[in-house]
């Protein structure tokens, strides 16, 4: 687990990503990334491409199938 220290940017908050994190991300300055927001309450860093968002998708269908 990598802890993230909550820092004033501008007239915001923001954390920086250590390059390990974006490293795996496989993202760079200027890109999108995209906080989700989890079935468990919890949150997903991610990089969206159409894989990404196709699988998504699909476990996201899958677990509302189980549901019904």
């Amino acid at each position: 687990m990598i802890e993230l220290k909550i820092r004033a940017v501008g007239s915001g908050l923001g954390v920086e990503l250590p390059p390990e994190v974006l490293k795996h991300l496989e993202a760079t300055k200027g890109e999108s990334i995209f906080l989700e927001y989890m079935f468990n309450g919890s949150y997903r860093l991610a990089k969206h491409d159409a894989e990404s968002v196709e699988q998504t998708m699909l476990i996201d269908g899958q677990m509302h199938e189980e549901d019904a």
